[in-house]
């Protein structure tokens, strides 16, 4: 049975988005493929499995039930557990043999003992608050943290990282902040090099970074990048003029038209009458809504796709149907209607809602049905 709507994701696509990136690393850089709820709705698995066929390094997941997932699914790149974990999984985590991010001594002393239990080290990555404000260790008490950890004999510290707040800002107070995250992360990392303690991974930049901020978190001390949607095809910074311009996305949001009608001139349309007709109009019905993830903020902002015309929103996004106005397309029911894709891309529909691209796409991506593409040479890729 066909699906209402479905998602087309492009796994060649994707491989051709990571070779772009990787052209454009210095020699020897890493690359953790940022694949945290469900690859941003996109398939953990799926593009695991394609990312690391592509050399891709290391993995980045939201927690530890994604780590299961990717073992189960044979999968043995290292991972790296983003967010803090609860003392009570530390246990799983390292027979898995996750690294978890870490920023405090009680839940190294608890992950010390455990890996002492199984006799096995536990890998582990410590994160430094630059001005996230989320979580993290403090520059000014990075070093005394490093040294506490080093009385830990069952804890293997494999990296160092910290999350820039504003990266993807063409803002100069911003562009003064990121450079200031940068340079306290620096500060921390010539201490810790001095005093024989540098990890042998240490990585700042995001997607923006790469673009926006290259020479200072590429190269000297820093050599992993995490990065997700621009491997997703959304560079998430300006790339007017940079390699970025030929990121492609990945994933096509398509649906049909279910039912046309023709509303006279003064018709509401939708729920809470945020939409009025002013002459008559041919309005048609698809079977995707805010329940299916359609973002309630294109409601009377938002377009779709037809053939190769645009048609616009209108009225309230309903749980499982959206309004469109298709007069003079010559719509036929049946017809495709492209969301998100090459012809109306996610960057596009968040500007006209006022969020990200990754607010557009994530939620399509996780509740619609995916089709995977890919050469019959990548079979083994998919599932």
């Amino acid at each position: 049975m066909r699906p209402m709507a479905e998602v087309r994701i492009d796994l060649d696509q994707l491989a051709g988005n990571i070779r772009l990136v990787r052209q454009n690393l210095p020699q020897g850089v890493k690359i953790l493929f940022a694949v945290k709820r469900d690859a941003y709705g996109h398939g953990l698995i799926e593009l695991s499995q394609r990312a690391r066929d592509e050399g891709v390094e290391w993995l980045g997941v939201a927690d530890l039930l994604e780590v299961e997932k990717l073992r189960r699914a044979g999968v043995e790149l290292p991972v790296l557990i983003m967010g803090l974990s609860r003392a009570e999984d530390v246990a799983v985590a390292i027979e898995l043999r996750a690294s978890l991010s870490i920023a405090s001594l009680d839940f190294a002393a608890r992950l010390d003992q455990e890996a002492k239990a199984q006799g096995v080290p536990a890998s582990v990555q410590v994160e430094i608050d630059t001005g996230l404000g989320r979580f993290g260790v403090f520059p000014d008490e990075a070093l005394e943290f490093f040294v506490e950890l080093q009385k830990f004999s069952n804890l293997q510290v494999e990296g160092i990282f910290s999350h820039p707040a504003v990266a993807d800002s063409q803002d100069a107070d911003d562009r003064v902040y990121t450079l200031g995250q940068i340079e306290k992360l620096n500060r921390v990392l010539a201490r810790l090099d001095e005093a024989g303690m540098l990890p042998p991974l240490r990585h700042f930049a995001c997607a923006p970074c790469l673009i926006n901020y290259p020479e200072e978190t590429l190269r000297g001390y820093y050599n992993m990048v995490r990065i997700g949607a621009v491997l997703y095809g959304y560079p998430e910074a300006p790339a007017a003029g940079t390699w970025a311009e030929q990121i492609t996305p990945i994933a096509t949001v398509t649906t049909r038209i279910i039912a046309l009608r023709q509303l006279p001139a003064g018709s509401y349309i939708s729920y809470n009458r945020t939409y009025r007709t002013d002459s008559v109009r041919q309005i048609a019905v698809i079977p995707l809504g805010f329940g299916s993830g359609l973002h309630r903020a294109l409601s009377n902002r938002g377009e779709v796709v037809i053939g190769d015309k645009r048609a616009p929103i209108v009225g309230r996004i309903c749980m499982d149907h959206t309004m469109i106005d298709v007069t003079g397309l010559d719509a036929k029911i049946g017809d495709e209607v492209e969301v998100v894709g090459p012809r109306l891309t996610a960057e596009e529909q968040a500007a006209k809602a006022g969020v990200g691209a990754n607010d557009i796409l994530t939620p399509l991506c996780r509740q619609v049905q995916r089709v995977y593409r890919f050469t019959p040479s990548r079979l083994a890729c998919s599932a």
